[in-house]
């Protein structure tokens, strides 16, 4: 049966909807976990406190190393199997992690996290982006990390419940529930490996020549030869920026938001347990009620300009924080709740910014590679922030570390100052998908 224009737009468009519901519903499984995941290890005699730090290092360096040799053009994976493959090793990983009463158990479970992680957050960009035309990129991405965040929440939440009524044994069922919730995602993504993707235009000879059919299969002989050409140091080259713009963002904005702002709340300034929860639900309500109009504020404009108004908002949120720390207690409280409100604006605009810019940057067909070498900065960018924030916290006054935070913004958004573009992308190759919600 021959597929009309309309036809086939229609086809993407349930094809995207279907990954983003479905990815929605395995985070809201993994809500479930994610903040209890270091209590139950910890509550085993054989691994305890130090044994979850063990956990958390292995992960990172299993999805570092993950990363940086899909990044390599020594290795390549069609998208969806890889996707695919790092949901299967994330279902493994929580699997065993029910059983992990040991360090090695605990360990080879961190390893299979890990290094799924990896896999999956390579894929999952140029998946989404092979069915989305470029006009509608930002309203689709805004619209997966709004989704994203709503369930994650509710997630928490219900698992919060869960053990007020049940013991901390249940947390052994959630683990379960939460790598059952791979499999529907895994399911979406095989689906998906059967819709006709929307077609690479043709790359200019600085991309990297004529384009192939999935991430690095050529459709040809003579692709074959322009794909091996773009080597690991032209996608360094070309994917540098957004690179390093991500290791910044989560190095002084997500790790400190997440680790460090709950610390200093808790020691420097005896919030209680009650108003850091408080300020994480605001966050997440701030998120989902702005993320639908800063995007449409912003999808007239460049990307990196989108990017440098999240690095702004963090640092004035920053600010805020640090100038009301020095007055009493209300007013410390203010500035902190001022903080998550702030940051999650910042938060609206770079997530219907950063991937549109890597986009631009990158042939489609090297899209997993460049999502890979920026998976691995992010995860560079988790593993050495909350140390800066430790550190800082050693000052002994919560204003020491809002305020030099604040400063080190400014860096992260010199990475944004070089625009390198491929002079292809904005061109509208598919007019018609429009995102559903």
């Amino acid at each position: 049966m021959l597929r009309t224009p309309d036809g086939l737009t229609a086809l993407r468009r349930r094809s995207v909807n279907r990954i983003l519901v479905l990815h929605g519903l395995s985070s809201f499984c993994y809500g479930m976990v994610f903040p209890f995941i270091g209590i139950h290890l910890a509550a085993q005699p054989d691994i305890g406190t130090a044994g979850v730090a063990v956990y958390y290092g292995v992960s990172g360096l299993a999805n570092l190393a993950v990363s940086l040799l899909l990044a390599s053009a020594a290795v390549r994976f069609p998208r969806h199997a890889l996707g695919i493959t790092g949901l299967l090793l994330w279902l493994s990983c929580f699997l065993l992690l029910t059983q992990g009463d040991n360090l090695v158990t605990a360990a080879a479970a961190a390893v299979l996290g890990g290094a799924g992680q990896g896999c999956f957050m390579a894929a999952i960009i140029p998946i989404v982006n092979s069915l989305v035309p470029p006009e509608e990129r930002r309203q689709v991405f805004a619209r997966r990390y709004q989704i994203l965040n709503a369930t994650l929440a509710g997630g928490s939440l219900l698992a919060g419940l869960v053990l007020t009524v049940f013991s901390r044994d249940a947390i052994t069922w959630l683990l379960v529930a939460n790598a059952v919730g791979y499999l529907p995602v895994a399911l979406a993504l095989g689906l998906a490996r059967k819709v006709p993707e929307i077609a690479e235009p043709t790359e200019t000879a600085e991309a990297g020549g004529t384009t192939g059919t999935d991430d690095g299969e050529p459709a040809g002989k003579s692709t074959g030869a322009a794909v091996h050409a773009f080597g690991t140091g032209m996608l360094i080259k070309a994917a540098l920026g957004a690179a390093l713009f991500q290791f910044g963002a989560y190095l002084i904005g997500y790790s400190q938001f997440e680790a460090t702002a709950p610390l200093v709340a808790d020691h420097l300034m005896d919030t209680g347990i009650g108003w850091i929860s408080v300020m994480l639900t605001l966050n997440v309500v701030v998120i989902v009620s702005a993320q639908r109009p800063i995007t449409k504020l912003l999808e007239k404009r460049p990307e990196e300009h989108g990017l440098r108004i999240a690095v702004a908002l963090w640092a004035a949120g920053l600010l805020v924080a640090g100038l009301t720390a020095f007055g009493p207690g209300p007013v410390r409280l203010t500035g902190l709740l001022a903080y998550a409100v702030l940051f999650a604006v910042g938060e609206c605009a770079y997530s219907c910014s950063f991937h549109p810019w890597l986009i631009s940057k990158v042939p489609d067909r090297e899209l997993t590679r460049a999502s890979a070498l920026c998976n691995s900065m992010m995860g560079v960018g988790m593993f050495f922030g909350p140390s800066i924030g430790v550190a800082l916290i050693s000052l002994d006054h919560a204003a020491w570390v809002w305020l030099p935070l604040a400063g080190l913004c400014a860096l992260v958004a010199l990475t944004t100052l070089r625009r390198r573009t491929r002079t292809t992308t904005s061109a509208p190759t598919d007019p018609g998908l429009v995102p559903a919600g």
